[in-house]
């Protein structure tokens, strides 16, 4: 059963618009995006509909999205089609910060802090970062630097998202599921593919410019065996300037690791399941591609029509 309430944050009223709604669509994305939740309603004079008003909604007692009208949009038909995001939205404000051995965790709730944003769970990232200044940077620019930083430093995967109105990090590890998609379970249709265009580099190339000499310094490893095969595909990156020889070989070597291979991306339709969002993982058991692994969801939307529940997941390896 489907449970959709709006609270009018202008005059404070409360309404269960259940009845009133058709066609939900709730969409996660890993990175960069607030969730998403959009429908249609019937126009009900008696409503009071605003923007910045608060939704919840909820699925057979499952508490799936909380947050805030953004746009309204009246059709011909008698029917709003509303859009609502969650509290990250309000993490595309821009500031300026500047960050001195400060770990992601603690960046997320000093930003949270400055906005009035409400946090759940942040879990420690175990990593300061020697040094991050961030003039005029959406903050969730700013938040995803840190946590890449953290990628490349440690190895350690971090997932952010709001949980029902509370900001959330969480290691990708303590977000595995016990779900298995395929041909037997859940899975409709799917397509699969590898891409070496975008995300994957095969030379590694770092510098700092040294103020004592006046001179630049450059820093390069690289895959001769993949330029072989893929071309010269370069990353470039100016590094702290701090950072010591040994460090900036260290970094480099975390770069290649990340970046020196071919991205999989698999797309599947599925029968929906509730439990599955960007930045959780699954596994994948499809015999026509002779695939059996893990996955983790990069994107994730479910639709809710006549009573169905269907989900269009796109997956990358981890």
């Amino acid at each position: 059963m489907i449970s959709l309430i709006m609270q009018n944050t202008t005059n404070g009223c409360i309404y269960d618009i259940s009845q009133l709604v058709t066609d939900i669509t709730w969409s996660t994305v890993r990175v960069g995006k607030a969730s998403e939740l959009s429908f249609t309603l019937v126009i009900e004079k008696s409503l009071e509909i605003n923007e910045g008003s608060i939704i919840y909604f909820k699925k057979d007692n499952h508490s799936i999205f909380y947050g805030y009208i953004f746009k309204i949009s009246r059709k011909s038909d008698e029917t709003l089609e509303i859009t609502a995001f969650d509290q990250i939205r309000y993490l595309l404000n821009k500031d300026t910060y500047v960050f001195k051995n400060k770990r992601a965790d603690e960046i997320i709730n000093k930003i949270a802090r400055d906005f009035n944003l409400k946090t759940g769970i942040i879990e420690n990232t175990n990593y300061k970062i020697p040094l991050m200044v961030e003039d005029g940077q959406t903050l969730i620019d700013i938040i995803y630097k840190s946590l890449d930083n953290t990628l490349i430093n440690t190895g350690q995967m971090y997932v952010l998202y709001d949980c029902f109105g509370s900001l959330t990090l969480k290691n990708i590890s303590n977000m595995l599921t016990d779900i298995i998609i395929g041909d037997s379970s859940l899975l409709t249709s799917y397509s699969y593919d590898r891409s070496i265009d975008g995300d994957s580099f095969n030379k590694i190339k770092l510098y700092k410019d040294n103020k004592k000499t006046g001179k630049r310094e450059v820093f390069i490893i690289r895959d001769s065996n993949n330029i072989k095969k893929w071309g010269l595909l370069q990353y470039y990156e100016k590094v702290n300037d701090k950072l010591n020889e040994a460090q900036i070989y260290k970094r480099a070597k975390q770069l290649e690791t990340v970046k020196n291979r071919v991205v999989q991306r698999l797309n599947l339709e599925c029968i929906g399941d509730l439990s599955i969002r960007a930045g959780g993982s699954i596994y994948v058991d499809i015999k026509g591609l002779d695939l059996k692994q893990r996955f983790i969801v990069d994107n994730a939307k479910h639709k809710f029509s006549n009573n169905e529940h269907t989900m269009d997941l796109t997956l990358k390896v981890i």
